[in-house]
C-alpha cells in the first residue's frame, strides 16, 4: 500500500487470543488482487476474531468471508467499507489519505474483472444520483416553505389592504386630517403586496424547476437501477445470458421493429422484465418517430402493453416537443389511445408551461383538435393557478389561443371554487379577461347549485361584485332542475334577495309547466315563501297564462287547490286579494272561495279585514255587500263570526249590516245565541272589536224580528249565561210598546200562581190533590 495507508502492528489474534488462522495468498494473483487482499488481512487482523465469527457478526457466508481475505473474490465495497467501521470502533479510525489508497486499491482490484467493475461504476453513480436527489428534495421543502410563508404574507397585507380600504372609505369625510397618513401606508401596503407576488411567482417558478429536476434525478435513478438489474440478470449463471445481452445490444442497434417486438417477448417469457424495459426505452429514445410508432403498436398487438407505456415518460424527457407531437399523431392514427393518454399525461407532468403551449400548437397545425384540447385542459386542471395564467399569456396571439378559451372548461368543473376565484383574479391581473369570463361562464354551466352559491360568496369576500354578478346571471340560464336548487341553495346559505331574483327570472322566461313544476318542488320541500312568490309573480307579469298554470298545477301534487291555500295564508293581504281577484277573473271561482276562505279562518281578523278591504276596492265580486249578504244566508251562521269580526276590524259597518242580516234572517234564537257565543270565543283578548258586531246584532233582530221572538232570544241568552248580552239586547228593545210585556209574560208563563182562579178551580184542585195522594208513601 501507499505510504498514506493505514499501518496494523502485531499478530491478528481471535476473541480468545489465539492468532486468526487464515490461508496463505496464493502467489499466481494478480499484484492488485494481492494489495488488496494484504490490505484487508491487516484490518482484519485489528478485529482479533476468527473469519467464522465475523461472518456470523456480519450475516455473512464464512466461505465468501474466507475468499475475500484470501484475494480468491474481489469483495464489493461495502464489505470493504463495513469492515474499515468495525476496525473503527474496535481500535482507532482510518485516516482520510488511508481510507482513499484502501478506496484506489479496490478499484484497482476490480478492473481484473470487467463485468464486476461496471457494476461497481454504476452503483457509484446511482449512490451520487440518490444523494442528488436528497439534495433536491431537501431544496425543493426549503423553496414549498419559503412559498407557504410568502403566501401567507401576501394573504395577510391583502387583508390589510382591504381593511384599510373599507376604513378608508368610512373614515373619509370625519378624518380628513388622517387621509393622507392611511394613504401613505396604504400605498406602501400596495408595494410590499406588488412585492410579495414577484417573490412568489419567482419562488413557484423556481420550486417548477427545482420539481423538474427532482423528475429527472428520479428517472436517472431508475435507469441506472434498471441497468444495475440488466447487469445482475447478466451476471448470475445461467444458460443463454451471453447470447441475451448479445441479442439486447444487436436489438437497440439495427434489429427491425419485428425483431424488436420478438426480442422483448422472448425477454418477458424469459422473467427478464427490466431488461424487456431497458431494451424498449433505449429504442424510444434513439430511433425515429415512425419507428417508435410502430414498436409501441407491435407491443400493443402482442400483449406487452406494460412495456410501452413504461418507456413514454423517459422519451417525453428526451425527445422535443415536435416529435413528441409527431409521435401522438402516429399514435393516435393507429388506434393506441391508452399510449396517446399515457404520453400526453407524462407532458403535462413533465413539461414546462411554454413547452405544454408549444406541444398544443403543434398538435393544432397538425389538425389534432381533439388532442389539443385534452392536454389542455387536463393541464389547466392539474397545473397551479400561476402556470394555467402562464400559458394562457404564451398561447395569446396564436392560433392556439382559442384552445386555451375552450379548455378552461374541466378547470371550472374540476378545481375548487376558490381556485376558480383565484384563477379569474389571476387572468384578469394579466390582462386575461376573455380568458376569466369563459371561466366563470363555464362554472356557471357546470357547477352544481352549492358550489354556485360558494363561488358567488367568495367573489363578494374578495371585493368582485362585478364577476359574482356575471357568474349569478349566467346561471340562471340553465335547465330548471338546476334553477329550483339554485334557490333552495341561495335560501339555506340565508340569500333570500338573490332567492327571489331568480325566481323572478323563471316566471319571466320559463313556460307555464316549468313553472308549475318549480312551485310544486318549492312547496314538497317546503321553501313556500318562493312557491307563493312564483305565483304571485306569473299573475302579475303574465296574467294570460293564470288559467294555463293552474291546470298544469292539477297535473302534478299537491294540485292547485293546496298551492293557493299556502299561498294564501302566507302572503300579505294585498296580495291574497290580488290572488282572489285574478281567481275570479280567470273565472276559477272554486279555487277564489279557497283564498277567500283560507284567509278568514287561518289568519287573524286585522289581517283578514284588511283582505276584505282590498277585495272590495279591487271590485272583486266575493267583496260586494250582495255577495257578502248571500254567504251569510247560505252559511252556519256561528260561521260568520270571524267574518264580522274581520268586518270590524276595518270599520266597515255597511258589510257588516249586510251580512249580519243575512246570518239571522230566518234563523232560530238558539243559532243567534251561538253566533254570538262564537264571537266572544274568536274575539281579539286585547284589542275586541265584538261590541261593535253585537251592536249591528241587537238593531237588526229589533228592527226585522217580531217581539215574541226577540223576548225568546233575550231569554235563550240568560239561559246560555250570556246575561249581559240580554241585558243590551233588552235596553235596545224596551223602547218597543210591547216588548216589556211581551218578555215577562214569556218569563212566567210556566210559572204556577197559587192566588189565580184557575188555581182554585175544582178540576184543578182535585188535580192537584190526585197528584199529592199520588206522591205520599
Amino acid at each position: 500500500m501507499p505510504d498514506s495507508s493505514f499501518q496494523i502492528t502485531g499478530p491478528a489474534t481471535t476473541g480468545r487470543g489465539k492468532a486468526a488462522q487464515l490461508a496463505s495468498i496464493r502467489s499466481d494473483l494478480p499484484p492488485e488482487r494481492r494489495a488488496l487482499a494484504e490490505d484487508l488481512r491487516a484490518l482484519f487482523g485489528a478485529l482479533g476474531v476468527s473469519a467464522r465469527r465475523y461472518a456470523a457478526r456480519r450475516h455473512l457466508d464464512a466461505s465468501s468471508v474466507t475468499r475475500y481475505l484470501n484475494g480468491e473474490r474481489v469483495p464489493p465495497w461495502d464489505f470493504v467499507a463495513g469492515l474499515a467501521g468495525d476496525v473503527r470502533e474496535a481500535s482507532a479510525p482510518l485516516t482520510a489519505a488511508a481510507e482513499k489508497a484502501l478506496r484506489d486499491t479496490h478499484r484497482a482490484a476490480l478492473k481484473t474483472h470487467r463485468r464486476s467493475s461496471e457494476m461497481q461504476v454504476l452503483q457509484d453513480q446511482l449512490a451520487n444520483a440518490d444523494e442528488e436527489t436528497r439534495r433536491i428534495k431537501t431544496r425543493e421543502r426549503a423553496l414549498e416553505e419559503a412559498l407557504f410563508d410568502r403566501e401567507k404574507s401576501l394573504s395577510e397585507s391583502m387583508n390589510r389592504c382591504q381593511h384599510l380600504e373599507m376604513r378608508l372609505d368610512d373614515q373619509r369625510s370625519a378624518h380628513k386630517a388622517d387621509l393622507a397618513l392611511w394613504q401613505g401606508e396604504y400605498e406602501q401596503l400596495r408595494g410590499e403586496c406588488g412585492d410579495l407576488r414577484q417573490e412568489v411567482l419567482f419562488l413557484q417558478e423556481e420550486l417548477a424547476v427545482t420539481r423538474a429536476e427532482l423528475i429527472a434525478a428520479e428517472g436517472e435513478c431508475q435507469r441506472l437501477e434498471a441497468e444495475l438489474d440488466a447487469m445482475a440478470q447478466l451476471e448470475s449463471p445461467g444458460e443463454g445470458a451471453s447470447s441475451l445481452m448479445a441479442a439486447l445490444e444487436a436489438a437497440d442497434r439495427t434489429t427491425s421493429v419485428a425483431e424488436l417486438v420478438a426480442v422483448v417477448s422472448d425477454l418477458e417469457a424469459r422473467t427478464q422484465k427490466a431488461m424487456a424495459r431497458e431494451l424498449v426505452s433505449s429504442a424510444s429514445r434513439s430511433r425515429r418517430v415512425e419507428d417508435v410508432a410502430a414498436l409501441l403498436s407491435g407491443l400493443q398487438q402482442a400483449g406487452l402493453q406494460a412495456h410501452a407505456e413504461a418507456a413514454l415518460p423517459a422519451l417525453v424527457m428526451t425527445r422535443p416537443a415536435t416529435e413528441t407531437a409527431a409521435l401522438a399523431a402516429e399514435l393516435h392514427h393507429a388506434g393506441l389511445d391508452d399510449c396517446v393518454a399515457t404520453l400526453l399525461r407524462s407532458s403535462i407532468e413533465l413539461h414546462t408551461p411554454c413547452d405544454i403551449v408549444g406541444l398544443a400548437l403543434i398538435l393544432h397545425r397538425s389538425q389534432l383538435t381533439e388532442l389539443t384540447h385534452s392536454l389542455l385542459s387536463a393541464a389547466f386542471v392539474v397545473r397551479t393557478v400561476t402556470e394555467v395564467v402562464a400559458m394562457t399569456v404564451w398561447a395569446a396571439g396564436t392560433e392556439g389561443e382559442p384552445a386555451t378559451l375552450a379548455a378552461l372548461g374541466p378547470a371550472a368543473a374540476r378545481r375548487s371554487p376558490q381556485e376558480v376565484v383565484e384563477l379569474s383574479i389571476a387572468l384578469r391581473s394579466a390582462g386575461r379577461d376573455k380568458h376569466a369570463e369563459s371561466l366563470q361562464i363555464a362554472a356557471a354551466e357546470q357547477r352544481s347549485s352549492k358550489d354556485i352559491v360558494h363561488l358567488i360568496e367568495c367573489f363578494a369576500s374578495k371585493g368582485m361584485t362585478l364577476d359574482a354578478d356575471y357568474v349569478f346571471a349566467a346561471t340562471q340560464d340553465r335547465e330548471t332542475t338546476h334553477v329550483r336548487g339554485l334557490v333552495r341553495a341561495l335560501v339555506q346559505a340565508r340569500h333570500s334577495d338573490p332567492a327571489a331574483t331568480v325566481v323572478d327570472h323563471a316566471v319571466r322566461h320559463w313556460s307555464v309547466d316549468d313553472i308549475a313544476s318549480m312551485i310544486a318542488d318549492f312547496y314538497s320541500t317546503e321553501h313556500f315563501p318562493q312557491a307563493a312568490q312564483a305565483l304571485m309573480g306569473i299573475l302579475h307579469h303574465r296574467p294570460d297564462a293564470v288559467t294555463a298554470l293552474f291546470q298544469a298545477l292539477d297535473r302534478v301534487p299537491p294540485g292547485s287547490e293546496a298551492v293557493v291555500e299556502m299561498a294564501a295564508a302566507s302572503g300579505s293581504p294585498e296580495e291574497a286579494a290580488y290572488l282572489l281577484s285574478c281567481l275570479e277573473s280567470a273565472e276559477l271561482p272554486s279555487l277564489a272561495e279557497v283564498v277567500f276562505h283560507s284567509t278568514l279562518t287561518q289568519r287573524p281578523t286585522g289581517h283578514a279585514g284588511l283582505f276584505l278591504q282590498v277585495v272590495g276596492r279591487y271590485g272583486a265580486a266575493a267583496g260586494q255587500e250582495t255577495a257578502l249578504h248571500d254567504r251569510a244566508r247560505k252559511a252556519y251562521g256561528p260561521d260568520m263570526a270571524r267574518l264580522l269580526l274581520a268586518l270590524a276590524a276595518t270599520a266597515m259597518s255597511r258589510a257588516i249590516s249586510s251580512v249580519v242580516r243575512g246570518a239571522i234572517a230566518d234563523r232560530e234564537p238558539t243559532e243567534v245565541v251561538l253566533l254570538i257565543k262564537q264571537l266572544h270565543a274568536v274575539d281579539h283578548p286585547l284589542s275586541p272589536r265584538a261590541d261593535d258586531v253585537l251592536e249591528h246584532i241587537n238593531d237588526s233582530v229589533v228592527d226585522t224580528w217580531p217581539v215574541a221572538k226577540q223576548a225568546a232570544l233575550v231569554i235563550a241568552l240568560l239561559e246560555a249565561d250570556l246575561a249581559g248580552d240580554a241585558e243590551l239586547l233588552t235596553k235596545r228593545a224596551s223602547a218597543q210598546p210591547r216588548f216589556k210585556g211581551t218578555l215577562k209574560h214569556e218569563q212566567t208563563k210556566h210559572t204556577q200562581r197559587v192566588l189565580s182562579l184557575r188555581f182554585w178551580r175544582k178540576g184543578s184542585h182535585s188535580t192537584a190533590e190526585g197528584n199529592a195522594s199520588q206522591t205520599a208513601p
